[in-house]
């Protein structure tokens, strides 16, 4: 009987020997599946400018010439967001002509921005500017979430990009009537007759 027991308790223990050793592997496995997803760095074009993109700080793939006068920098090191992001980092030195990953990070507004000729690019100056920026290369800072999508500042109404107009407006004239005629501009205010008046700029 003792040799039953015995040889049933070796059983026990090598069965859980196994167990454990096969719960071991299997969570190595499950270790190596769990992968994070790989961070996906958004391309933008030469010509976007700093200040259409509401995110603080963020990566971006700049293409390849974007050293072209076309796309205006203004200041030196610190840039106004009023330009090209990546003729910034042409001009800087952080890219060259070819392209590549940027980090990009506002900062506060200047009192004045001065140009210079560095890096095939000509930044122009600038008195003064609501929000800078400044470029580094494009390595993540540990710790750091950059998004894989920029967030845009919202375009103009389609009113204002065709040059259409409704406004309301008030006045305690009695009536005034103004037409301006050139190309396809006419103003016509009527006042008066309500409190408020649709004015149309068509």
């Amino acid at each position: 009987m003792g040799i039953v027991v015995l040889t049933m308790k070796a059983s026990v223990i090598e069965m859980f020997l196994v167990l454990l050793a096969t719960g071991i592997d299997s969570n190595k496995d499950m270790n190596k599946k769990i992968k994070r997803p790989k961070f996906t760095v958004p391309q933008i074009n030469c010509d976007v400018k700093a200040g259409k993109i509401i995110n603080p700080e963020f990566v971006v793939k700049c293409p390849a010439g974007c050293q072209d006068p076309k796309y205006h920098v203004y200041g030196t090191d610190i840039y106004a967001s009023y330009s090209s992001v990546c003729g910034a980092a042409v001009h800087s030195g952080v890219l060259d002509n070819s392209g590549g990953k940027i980090l990009v990070r506002k900062v506060a507004g200047q009192s004045g921005y001065k140009g210079s000729y560095s890096n095939g690019v000509q930044s122009l100056s600038l008195p003064r500017w609501r929000e800078s920026f400044v470029v580094s290369e494009g390595k993540p800072q540990k710790g750091v979430t950059y998004p894989s999508a920029l967030t845009y500042s919202s375009a103009k109404s389609p009113a204002a990009k065709t040059g259409k107009c409704s406004c309301v407006m008030s006045s305690k004239a009695s009536k005034f009537v103004n037409h301006v005629l050139g190309g396809s501009v006419e103003i016509n205010i009527v006042t008066g007759q309500a409190p408020l008046t649709p004015a149309i700029f068509q």
